[in-house]
């Protein structure tokens, strides 16, 4: 009766670690940069290829708990000589990682899964691509294929996530925002040169040439009334005429000089946000969008005005 109890708690034992699940833990992926979701994608993947009843995908959360922290995690993770130390270190069957590096100007991604007890590799996959979204999709198509080599899952068809198609459209609108750039850092403006013109000479010449008439006359009006005022009041004082009357006068004068200076740098920087800021709202709202800009002499009362002519076909 004994010998037959016993051989029943033995079938029992038998039994229950034939369902006992294996744990396969996905570690967060290597590389520069935030590549979180890659590691969450990969367990997602996980998730749907691997029979529940045989197999349980670890958390990262469930990852940190049983290295104890997340620093002795990252710690752990750094001074293990391979994968599969971490595996047994987290009580998991098996243990696989994805590094995404940088070669040839491409992103490349090499992903492992290692037996953790016997440290032998099970599979692996590596690819490039242009960009993060592209890895995805590398993901999506070699993952599957990488977890159908455990056991128990050569019976399950492989098909890629349903999400891999919402995602390429990013990597579209990265391509369109590339075609976009390009022409924007051609034709965008800057403030340094029409700042130097208006400093020096002045009279609001730089803004004249960067298109912005109404400021340029504004400087124009304050160097005609702040020059001769500074003259004058500098020949009196030299003169010894008033020098009261000059030291006004010049102090008047110099005081709207530099109060032009001042506004020759906002007026020019103000020109220019709001002509980048109407440029990429333009070259934004249609990727055929081309841009010209030519310069003009206008004929105002008898006086020539300089200015350009920004010419936007779309």
């Amino acid at each position: 009766m004994t010998k037959f109890a016993l051989l029943l708690l033995l079938l029992a034992l038998a039994a229950y670690g034939q369902q006992e699940q294996k744990r396969v833990a996905i570690l967060n992926t290597e590389g520069d940069g935030d590549l979180i979701y890659l590691s969450v994608r990969l367990r997602e993947i996980a998730v749907k290829m691997l029979p529940k009843n045989n197999y349980s995908i670890m958390t990262a959360e469930s990852i940190i708990d049983k290295l104890g922290s997340k620093e002795n995690a990252k710690k752990i993770c750094t001074e293990a000589q391979c994968l599969a130390e971490i595996g047994r270190k987290v009580s998991a069957a098996y243990v696989g990682q994805a590094r995404v590096g940088n070669f040839g100007g491409n992103f490349t991604i090499s992903m492992e899964l290692y037996n953790a007890a016997s440290g032998t590799l099970v599979s692996s996959f590596t690819g490039n691509a242009k960009d993060l979204f592209g890895l995805l999709a590398i993901i999506d198509e070699q993952a599957p294929i990488l977890f159908k080599e455990l056991p128990g899952t050569s019976d399950i068809a492989s098909a890629p996530s349903p999400q891999q198609e919402p995602l390429q459209q990013p990597n579209t609108n990265m391509e369109q925002q590339a075609k976009i750039q390009q022409p924007y850092d051609e034709n965008k403006m800057s403030t340094l040169g029409y700042f130097a013109l208006n400093f020096v000479p002045g009279f609001g010449l730089g803004s004249y040439i960067q298109g912005d008439i109404t400021s340029g006359i504004k400087l124009s009006i304050a160097d005609v009334v702040g020059w001769p005022l500074t003259i004058l009041g500098i020949l009196a004082v030299m003169k010894g005429n008033d020098v009261d009357l000059g030291w006004a006068l010049a102090i008047s004068g110099g005081s709207i000089v530099c109060v032009s200076r001042v506004m020759g740098l906002i007026y020019t920087f103000n020109y220019t946000k709001k002509y980048n800021k109407s440029l990429e709202e333009a070259l934004n709202s249609n990727s055929n969008v081309s841009l010209s800009i030519d310069p003009l002499i206008i004929p105002r009362d008898g006086t020539p005005a300089v200015g350009l002519a920004f010419n936007v076909r779309y």
